[in-house]
């Protein structure tokens, strides 16, 4: 019977340090995107990281995978809304099938420039706008960095929309930004990113749209010629946190989670806005022939697919495309 209670005594005591363990055990958080290490989303994401880990005492552990280690963009998305992953940083062009009013953010020219995307986006048509993947399984916690799309060719300078006709150039797989360039008489190729700079290389497309960051992160210089700024679009990124993984935290961690995330994204911000900046002027120097030609003309030409695109633009769309540019005339 000693034997027993000795036993017993041990097992209970095991019982005891496994379940203090498993108190102990760290909350862990992985957050996905598919960009490089030197991007808004991988800075951003340390930052989320960083702050979490410090405020927490250590209650919570994250891990930030680049590189689209945890998929594309549209197995991101999945994974957030099914709560396989907790967090992840995309383009909203992602969700427009899913959402159709966000197919308003692919109207060429809705923004001047990224300054005033930025300022937009973080009002009351941005809140609004973050609250529309709340009935599809996510929280819209912030608006991310704004990609400046200009159009990199291999060997013809654009300088007016006519020399876009028949330009076959890879834009990103929205509908959006297809019925964009369709208007002004470019051939678009819808393309994986992944594949994009083999493509430029072999010819199989004469251009992309491209951030000035991209062009160096991702090397399309190595392939392009020209660059011309012709601010087609501001391409908007979103955080967003898993409905089903938020609702599961402690509350005092939920609040922390809200209370972080401005400042892991202003970080992020300042080293995209700075990096986009040093970019072009690394395009500029690699020999590349940048053009600055006067966007009014673009403007005019691409003006004919905002009909097409806010058509499949759900009930609110045509309202939230109005005030987007009520705010934009606001701010000139």
């Amino acid at each position: 019977m000693a034997f027993l209670r000795v036993i017993g005594a041990a097992l209970l005591g095991l019982a005891s340090l496994v379940g203090a363990a498993k108190a102990q055990a760290p909350i862990e958080m992985n957050i996905g995107h598919v960009l490089s290490e030197r991007s808004f989303y991988h800075v951003a994401g340390l930052k989320f990281k960083e702050l979490m880990e410090a405020r927490s005492n250590g209650r919570v552990k994250v891990n930030v995978q680049c590189c689209g280690a945890l998929g594309n963009e549209g197995r991101i998305i999945q994974s957030v809304r099914t709560g396989v992953i907790d967090a992840g940083f995309y383009g909203l062009g992602s969700l427009e099938s899913t959402i159709p009013e966000y197919r308003v953010l692919s109207l060429p020219h809705l923004f001047d420039n990224r300054t005033q995307a930025e300022r937009i986006l973080r009002g009351a048509v941005g809140e609004r706008l973050l609250k529309l993947v709340e009935p599809h399984g996510m929280i819209g916690l912030a608006f991310g960095a704004i990609f400046e799309r200009q159009i990199a060719t291999r060997d013809k300078a654009i300088n007016t929309p006519a020399d876009l006709r028949g330009l076959k150039i890879r834009v990103l797989q929205t509908p959006g930004w297809v019925q964009a360039y369709t208007a002004v008489g470019a051939q678009p190729t819808p393309m994986a990113y992944g594949e994009v700079f083999l493509a430029m290389q072999n010819g199989v497309v004469d251009a992309l749209e491209v951030s000035p960051d991209a062009m160096v992160a991702d090397r399309f210089m190595e392939v392009a010629k020209h660059y011309a700024l012709t601010r087609f679009h501001q391409s908007t990124t979103m955080f967003v946190f898993s409905q089903a993984k938020f609702n599961a935290l402690p509350a005092d961690i939920q609040a922390m989670v809200r209370a972080v995330t401005p400042e892991a994204v202003q970080a992020g911000l300042d080293f995209h806005n700075k990096f986009g900046d040093e970019s072009l002027a690394a395009v500029r120097a690699k020999g590349i022939a940048v053009t600055e030609p006067a966007i009014g003309p673009f403007r005019e030409a691409s003006r004919p697919s905002w009909d097409i695109i806010l058509r499949d633009a759900g009930a609110n769309g045509r309202a939230l495309a109005d005030e987007i540019e009520a705010a934009r005339r606001a701010m000139n």
